[in-house]
């Protein structure tokens, strides 16, 4: 995770500095996994490209061999595809490790709305495990 968060402050550092916003988010996904809980911190420029690291799993990590959680670290690219005044369209791929062993790569879509100027709430649909996906999440605009 470290190197993930050492890679996203040198990227926030390369890109134009007007209109740069980070952004906190919380979410919940349903994937052939079972329900999946999660964070992760983003960077975008004004135009709304970006990249953010994240982390999600089925539940606490422990030691213990029986109980899988499917931990994901990864990081994620966004790309933004259309935007209307409040709502926004965007592709997010995601690319990282499941159980720190497993490279995935995560195709997903997220369609965010602005409910306040620092809080947006998005819904996202995507493939994991070539299994369909969807969530919902709660973007906290720092």
């Amino acid at each position: 995770m470290k190197k993930y968060l050492l890679i996203l402050t040198i990227v926030s550092g390369v890109l134009p500095s007007l209109g740069q916003t980070f952004s906190g988010q919380m979410f919940v996904q349903q994937t052939v996994m079972g329900l999946q809980k999660g964070y992760g911190l983003r960077y975008q420029a004004y135009e709304g490209l970006g990249i953010g690291i994240l982390f999600q799993s089925n539940g606490k990590i422990s030691s213990d061999p029986t109980g899988n959680p499917f931990p994901f670290y990864g990081m994620e690219a966004i790309i933004p595809l259309a935007k209307y005044d409040n709502l926004s369209f965007f592709l997010t791929p995601k690319v990282g490790f499941v159980n720190k062993y497993f490279f995935v790569l995560i195709p997903e879509a997220e369609t965010a709305i602005k409910i306040f100027k620092d809080l947006s709430v998005g819904i996202t649909a995507g493939i994991r495990a070539r299994q369909s996906s969807a969530g919902a999440k709660v973007i906290l605009h720092l």
